[in-house]
């Protein structure tokens, strides 16, 4: 077997370990036993209702965000030709958030399906003013102008929350830690058929999706329509961001942090599609896990974000150095 397949199947035991942990670990701690007892149909009934009530929605969701954000993160380094290009980097996510933010502070939105509309208008709108801004640049100018953007975002929404009152404004911060704690089961339809969407938009481009990593001339002289795949990719990418971000908040680096890990283990010159994805949700999944089992619960978004900062400055050390 070769050694992307076997990096496959370590991932996909790590993800299946994460999603078991996330069921287990809590304020009530649940023995691995008495999960798998309850998912058979069996199970004590008050672990019964703290696992489907609770818990169940809560790690499919985790599961799920990871995956995607993954999927997004290798479709947009891959592209982009960078592993830098992260749409939490390139303002993405901050669009999506500073949409969503302005639906809660200032109206009373709270259904999932509007959230996502927001998000996905917010995303589209920074995405259009990022390639308007970098249309003439390379692509580590438009990280750049990418992370400008995401600081203006930042600091929108900052004065969002200046101006709401306080009851909206602590419900947008707390969204806004990045959270899938709070996952429940209203939300897991939209977030399901929100990034069925956009997936299959990213898949549709997806077999040119090598050719076109590695450069324009070779790509366009085997018949690839360059343009048209870039455009499919990075509006599929922003889609699932908008979506995820919409119903978990701002969850940041795992778009970044997964395909690289991904094409580390895979060996791969360019993060692989399916592998990232497992490796995203492995990621969410156990630091979702840690941040239940701390004494004073933390949002995911915490430790990912500590994460990814030594990450970031990893990667960055790596392309000083080639």
């Amino acid at each position: 077997m070769t050694r992307y397949v076997w990096s496959s199947l370590l991932m996909l035991g790590l993800a299946a370990g994460g999603y078991l942990a996330t069921l287990c670990v809590g304020a009530v701690f649940i023995s691995p036993a008495h999960v798998v007892a309850v998912l058979n149909g069996g199970g004590p009934a008050n672990v019964v209702n703290i696992i489907w009530e609770l818990r169940l929605s809560v790690a499919i969701v985790t599961a799920v965000a990871g995956a995607a954000l993954a999927i997004a993160g290798a479709w947009t380094q891959t592209i982009a030709r960078n592993p830098l290009a992260s749409p939490d980097l390139l303002g993405v996510s901050g669009g999506a958030s500073l949409a969503v933010v302005a639906a809660t502070a200032l109206t009373d939105v709270t259904n999932a399906w509007f959230r996502s509309g927001y998000a996905l208008a917010g995303a589209v709108a920074m995405l259009a003013l990022l390639l308007l801004l970098g249309r003439k640049e390379p692509i580590d100018r438009l990280i750049i102008i990418g992370v400008a953007l995401a600081l203006f975002a930042q600091g929108a929404v900052s004065y969002l929350l200046l101006r709401a009152d306080i009851l909206r404004a602590t419900e947008a911060q707390v969204w806004l830690a990045g959270s899938t704690a709070f996952a429940r089961w209203e939300v897991v339809l939209p977030l399901l058929i929100g990034l069925l969407v956009f997936v299959l938009l990213g898949l549709s481009p997806h077999r040119d999706l090598r050719i076109v990593a590695h450069d324009d001339v070779t790509a366009i002289a085997l018949g690839v329509r360059v343009q048209r795949t870039r455009l499919l990719l990075i509006l599929a990418a922003t889609g699932i961001v908008a979506v995820v971000v919409s119903i978990v908040g701002p969850i940041t680096f795992v778009a970044l942090v997964a395909p690289q890990l991904a094409r580390l283990i895979g060996h791969t010159p360019t993060p692989p599609v399916l592998l990232s994805a497992l490796t995203g949700a492995a990621l969410l999944l156990w630091c979702a896990t840690i941040a239940a089992a701390l004494p004073v619960t933390a949002p995911v978004g915490l430790l990912t974000s500590a994460l990814g900062g030594v990450m970031l400055v990893n990667l960055m050390m790596m392309q000083r150095t080639r």
